[in-house]
């Protein structure tokens, strides 16, 4: 047996899923909502005999090794190392292919680099100038280790000494992880002088870097990121995800905000369940993320133009993924006369405030009629009209009706009109904000149509692995005699009757892959669940049964009768197209005999 397929029949998947997705019983399926697309109805399956998963809405399907590449992003020697160290199997004979190598390469050097850094400004006198500006914006020790912070010297090749001479990494290596910059034939450090973010993965792997500049004033940006490497993507990064984890998970709501300082500042003000994005950006890959721990999104980003536009954008990103968007209430903030208006600021200076905003949210609609209100005189009709041509977009993407409802009579309420009015207005608006982010739309698995024959196979063979196992194998008998038109499940069968003891976990593993795929969609299916539901299986397999008997015959006849009709057609016959011809007769009369 290889080492792969040995690490994979000690895994279980529903274990492993079952850590990462909350999976409800269905019949003899487990379903839950699919993390590879958004969605309000679960349409993914997981088989614990099969040890397969299926989403049929948008396709997705592998085993366990598949589903930890695919979710966790995990290459396929990480996903393989994972699983054996869990089942306590040793790799011996494991080579790690070109890709692997350098992917494990990258990470290192990236921890290397976070630990240089972190020496720097923990122990090292050049570090002082770091220390002291953590002192000033009130950032603890606790903070420091919590997100493992760090400096980076204010030398050309301060790196490079430590990583390329020292350590004897390559500098192109250093290029593909983002830490240098090369100009020709000189490479220097990406980072210099600067207090140092390490910016991780949702598995806590340091994946890039963002530096603040410490000295005021300078012509350099005020911050710099990695750039995008092999392992490093902006629309994927949630600064503080790994560390508040837990916190993340545990109130199930998750706050969003723009800064690494606002992050740290809020976890010091004892509100743990926030992250940062890059940018101002919420995207479809940071939903998908935030929806595997939260469903509740409190967004704090800047209260400028862009936070704006950003703020609308999310509300397209979020759409029909379950994910509710609220914002912080930091009007409240306002109305005690504090003039504090980001994250950092509010939760140094006024933590209880901070608290009270995010505890008060409000949704992202009132918010946005908030703001629009705030713009526009509404007391002229040039200003109503700005409003609406505002606002009304943004309604029109409500899709639940009682909530659209509320916010319409809201906004009739607000301009002292009818409601009908701004229905008509509505009606007449297309969003701006479309344009600007288009809604992400589920991806449709290709569908294959399947015959009448088909279909009563399959769904014989699902009805086979619902019988007890001392039942399996004389059923399995009783189809040998019909000629599959899937020659999978044939093998399927084959497998069965050869097998001493029917254990199906057991046969299945021992199947070829595309034949393993093909029954594990089968068992997966939802549909055949609901078939079977409160009827007496035995019953419905007789009654199946019959059925693909007489499909079956009528399909042979239909066969026989094409190619007697191409022997009808010609006018001699050799001696053994006659024997031929009166073969196909007695095969249709045995035919329609057994029917």
């Amino acid at each position: 047996m290889s080492q792969i397929k040995k690490v994979k029949e000690a895994s279980d998947i529903v274990e492993i899923i079952g850590e990462r997705l909350t999976l409800q019983r269905a019949g003899t399926n487990l379903k839950t909502n699919c993390p590879f697309h958004g969605e309000k109805t679960p349409s993914f399956f997981v088989n614990e005999v099969m040890q397969r998963y299926r989403c049929f809405g948008c396709g997705e399907t592998g085993d366990v090794i598949n589903f930890l590449e695919k979710y966790e992003g995990m290459t396929f020697g990480e996903a393989l190392e994972y699983l054996a160290e869990r089942a306590g199997i040793k790799l011996e004979k494991y080579v790690k292919s070109q890709q692997d190598d350098l992917h494990d390469q990258l990470l290192d050097v990236l921890d290397l680099a976070r630990q240089y850094y972190g020496y720097l400004l923990k122990e090292h006198q050049l570090g002082q100038i770091a220390r002291d500006y953590l002192s000033k914006r009130k950032i603890n020790q606790e903070s420091i280790n919590l997100f493992q912070l760090g400096y980076s010297l204010d030398e050309w090749d301060g790196l490079i000494k430590f990583l390329h001479h020292k350590k004897k990494y390559s500098l192109q290596i250093l290029e593909e992880a983002g830490l240098v910059i090369n100009k020709g034939d000189r490479y220097y450090d990406r980072f210099r002088g600067r207090l140092m973010f390490p910016l991780k993965n949702h598995r806590g792997q340091v994946v890039g870097f963002s530096g603040r500049t410490l000295v005021p004033g300078e012509k350099d940006a005020k911050y710099i990121n990695s750039p995008e490497t092999a392992l490093y993507h902006k629309s994927e990064m949630l600064f503080g995800f790994s560390e508040l984890y837990q916190e993340i998970r545990k109130k199930k709501e998750i706050i969003v905000c723009e800064g690494e300082i606002d992050v740290i500042s809020s976890a010091q003000a004892h509100v743990n369940n926030v992250v940062a994005v890059k940018g101002s950006v919420l995207t479809k890959e940071h939903v998908k993320l935030i929806l595997r721990v939260a469903n509740k999104a409190i967004l704090s980003l800047d209260r400028d133009s862009a936070g704006i536009e950003a703020t609308k954008r999310a509300i397209l990103i979020a759409k029909d993924s379950g994910l509710e968007l609220r914002v912080a209430n930091l009007s409240l903030v306002k109305e005690q006369g504090f003039d504090l208006k980001d994250p950092d600021d509010i939760a140094r200076e006024q933590p209880k405030l901070w608290r009270e905003a995010v505890k008060g949210s409000i949704s992202v609609y009132e918010f946005l009629i908030q703001v629009a209100q705030a713009k526009y005189h509404l007391d002229t009709p040039e200003g109503r009209r700005d409003f609406i041509e505002e606002v009304g977009p943004i309604l029109n993407y409500i899709s639940h009706a009682v909530e659209k409802d509320f916010y319409i009579k809201k906004v009739a309420t607000l301009l002292s009109v009818k409601k009908e009015l701004v229905e008509e207005d509505l009606k007449k608006l297309q969003s701006p904000v479309a344009k600007l982010a288009p809604p992400e739309t589920t991806v449709k698995a290709p569908k294959v149509r399947l015959t009448s024959q088909q279909k009563l196979e399959r769904y014989l063979i699902f009805l086979l692995m619902n019988f007890e196992p001392h039942e399996i194998q004389d059923k399995a008998i009783s189809l040998a005699q019909f000629e599959f038109s899937h020659s999978e499940l044939k093998v399927f069968i084959q497998a069965i009757l050869q097998a001493k003891t029917v254990v199906l976990k057991n046969i299945v593993a021992s199947l070829p892959d595309d034949v393993r795929e093909v029954v594990a969609e089968i068992s997966l299916n939802p549909n055949y669940e609901s078939y079977i539901k409160d009827l007496n299986i035995q019953t419905e397999w007789e009654s199946v049964f019959v059925r693909l008997q007489k499909a079956y015959v009528t399909t042979m006849v239909d066969k026989i009768s094409t190619e007697l009709n191409e022997l009808d057609q010609k006018v001699m016959l050799s001696p053994e197209e006659e024997q031929r011809r009166d073969e196909l007769l007695r095969m249709i009369v045995e035919l329609r005999r057994k029917s």
